[in-house]
Order: C-alpha cells, then structure tokens, then sequence
C-alpha cells in the first residue's frame, strides 16, 4: 500500500511553490487563504520539517523542498493528463444556460470564463432571451436565470443573486458638479429603459421625493445599453449593484445616493433535479454563488467536484 501525502496538500503546496504568495495559490484553486496556509501546515507536520520561508512580501522554498517540488509537479502533470484522456475519452460535459442579455453580458460571462480555465473540460453554452418570460428555454436548457422567481413543473428554483438596484454615473458627469441629494438627479439626463419604464419613478419614492415631472434622457431595450451609455457620460443609470461591481471598483462608474437602494426579489436560477447532467449544473451553480469579491462567504473553502 503507497504512503501519500494528502492530494489538496500537494496541491497547496505547488501552486503556493510556483506563486511564491500563498495569497495568488488561494485565488488560483478558488480557496481561502487560511485553507491553503492550513493545507501547507499540514504537509509540514507530514515530514515534521519546514517547507517555505519569507523572503520580503513572499515566500520561498527550503533547498529540499526545491528539489521535492520538481518531483510532484511532474506528477501533478502526469495525473492531470491521465485524467484529460480519460475525460475526453467518454461524452462531452456540457452546461447549457439561458440568461437575459444584460445578466449574460455583465454579471454571467465574466465568471463562466472564470470556471471555464479552472474546469475546462466542461462546456458552458451561454444563450440569450429578450424577454425574462419562459417559454420554451426549459426543453433545451440545463440552467435558466432571471430577475424573478421561476416555476416549472419537475423544476427547483434556487435564489443565486441579490437584487439591489443602485443609480451609476461616470466620474466625468460630477467633475464640475457635486450631487449632495437625491432630488439634485432631477436636473440630469436620466437613462431608462423601456421594459422598465417605471424604475426612475419607483428609485425617487424610495428616496422620499415625489415628482410629477417627465424625467428627461434615452431610453434603451436592454439595461446593458444603460450602463454603456452611463460609462460614455450619457447620463444616470438605474442598475442592479451586481451588473457594475467591476466598474465601480474600477472607478469607471460612481455609485450616487448610496443610501439609496431599491431592493427587489433577486435573480433566480431554475434547473431539473433529474438532469443526467445535475452534479455539473450544481457545481456552476456552486461556483456563481461563491465568486464574490474577496473571498468565499462566511470565510468558507470551495470543496465540490465535477462529474460527467
């Protein structure tokens, strides 16, 4: 019988070896950095000796761990190409998602590209709808997500995203003005979008002001349109917080009247327990619900596997 080390040891260990920051192997295998620091102390305690010392804002190896790395990268290689062949050997993994083109576009490709790198050999088809109704996307669709609670007979429906819609604008709109309230909104090109039309409306009474007024600005078929339309200065943009959390870190986009928030039911995904596919479907789903900024919730680790 072999004596091994732990796998996800091994794992922590080359990837924390090659990055020389247990920090980048963390976001490397989508872990905490506690895990990893954990998975290290562990493979120390296993040959009761040192692996890595600091060297400045990093790490580096101890002279046989050096040479001990070049051993298990090689059969971290070796087992990652057995498995490839065996994968690619049996049926193509796929995940089919249908989303709306603003969910797909901001908040669905990014992540899905995401997963890709780190499972590739699972196929994730992205398609669009133009409309949140369902119609037929359950017949050629493994997973279908919305901005509502869907029913489907045979279906679960699982909440996977907070709905917070918040009011973005570019940094250039307020270099010569400053928006100290909400009412101050009324004077700006407002941007709106036509399936709803009643979101400007809806954003002022949450911000305690009535108004009888047409709110002027564009109004686009997709809230996407919106948000492209904000970031070139074409005015305000009423958008759920999730679709601009790269925009806003980036400082492309400025959350006005943060204090103001319209909160709705949240995005929903919907999917067939029976799937032959189930365990990859769940695993994305797993995936989506915990690629949040800085970290997993609650300082929990990644731990779920895919299965043809």
């Amino acid at each position: 019988m072999r004596r091994l080390p732990p796998l996800k040891a091994l794992q922590a260990f080359e990837a924390t070896a090659r990055h020389e920051s247990v920090t980048r192997a963390a976001d490397e295998l989508n872990v905490s950095h506690s895990a990893v620091s954990q998975q290290i102390k562990a493979l120390e305690q296993y040959f009761n000796q040192k692996l890595f010392r600091k060297k400045g804002n990093g790490l580096e190896l101890m002279p046989k761990a050096r040479n001990y790395l070049q051993d298990i990268k090689q059969s971290l290689d070796l087992i990652a190409v057995a498995s490839e062949n065996l994968s690619s050997s049996g049926a193509l993994k796929r995940v089919r998602v249908n989303a709306t083109p603003t969910l797909a576009t901001q908040w669905l490709i990014p992540r899905v590209a995401d997963f890709q790198r780190a499972y590739p050999t699972i196929e994730v088809r992205i398609e669009t709808s133009t409309t949140d109704e369902l119609r037929n996307e359950a017949e050629n669709n493994d997973l279908i997500i919305r901005r509502y609670p869907m029913k489907q007979s045979g279906m679960v429906c699982t909440r996977l995203l907070e709905d917070e819609t918040i009011a973005v604008v570019s940094p250039r709109i307020l270099e010569d003005r400053h928006v100290a309230e909400a009412s101050e909104l009324l004077n700006y090109d407002l941007l709106h979008i036509r399936s709803r039309i009643s979101a400007w409306p809806t954003w002022f009474r949450k911000a305690g002001i009535e108004s009888s007024q047409t709110l002027k600005g564009q109004v686009f078929d997709h809230i996407f349109l919106s948000i492209a339309a904000a970031k070139n200065g074409a005015g305000i943009c009423l958008t759920p917080r999730a679709f601009v959390e790269q925009e806003l870190e980036e400082g492309r986009l400025v959350n006005l009247c943060p204090d103001v928030v319209v909160i709705g039911s949240g995005f929903f995904a919907l999917y067939d327990k029976q799937n032959r596919s189930i365990r990859n479907i769940e695993g994305l789903l797993d995936w989506l619900m915990r690629r949040v900024p800085n970290g997993t919730p609650d300082g929990m680790d990644v731990e779920w596997e895919l299965y043809s």
